[in-house]
């Protein structure tokens, strides 16, 4: 009996220490640069470089309003230098697609030759408008709280927008051994939500740098 309980302990313990896996953009927190660049829409526009399907570049690159084969071998170039810094272990802010109907931006940041920050802003529209369907803070709290569980801090503080108009900003956090959640809501017009999921030692090195003021406080 205490081999089995040693057992089923051990499984438990070996389980809680196992990193989670957090997804954002349609890529893995932690993995490495190359898998980064060899699927999604990263993929998809270094093949259409590639190809030099020049029409295929503008629109990934979602510049179709005055597309053209100069704009688009500039835009190829600037993702071949990403490519090559994000995999070299140069430090890169990278810029995704994001998703148009949930009128979501991604960054990615790279460090050491893996990706170790997703951001994702979430616009937050107060018009109905076809075809898109923007989420709300607690619609996206509350994902990460089915997901995650309860987080491990959450609050609310006050913030002025440029109007001097004072708003309650929710904020919650969720910690784990080795990664860690935010969800920062920025409420009034014009207001959005960001959701950061980064690797504890980016968490870390993000707290020690310099604070700079927020002029809307």
């Amino acid at each position: 009996m205490s081999v089995v309980g040693c057992l089923i302990l051990c499984t438990v313990l070996s389980a809680q220490e196992q990193p989670r896996e957090l997804r954002g953009g349609g890529h893995l927190l932690g993995e490495s640069a190359e898998q980064f660049f060899s699927e999604g829409s990263a993929a998809d526009i270094s093949r259409a470089c590639q190809e030099k399907d020049w029409k295929s570049v503008n629109h990934l690159s979602k510049n179709v309003d005055h597309p053209s084969k100069t704009d688009a071998k500039d835009y190829c170039a600037k993702e071949k230098i990403a490519k090559q810094q994000a995999t070299s272990g140069t430090r890169l802010e990278y810029e995704g697609r994001g998703d148009e109907q949930t009128m979501r931006a991604d960054t990615f940041t790279f460090d050491g030759g893996h990706l170790v920050k997703i951001d994702m802003f979430y616009a937050a529209s107060i018009a109905n408008v076809e075809g898109y369907r923007p989420k709300s803070f607690a619609e996206l709290f509350d994902g990460l709280r089915e997901a995650y569980g309860p987080p491990s801090k959450s609050y609310s503080e006050p913030v002025l927008n440029a109007y001097g108009v004072k708003y309650d900003a929710h904020r919650a956090l969720w910690m784990g051994d080795h990664d860690v959640i935010n969800i920062i809501e920025q409420p009034g017009e014009n207001g959005r939500t960001e959701i950061i999921a980064e690797t504890l030692v980016e968490y870390n090195r993000a707290a020690k740098a310099p604070k700079s003021a927020n002029p809307l406080r």
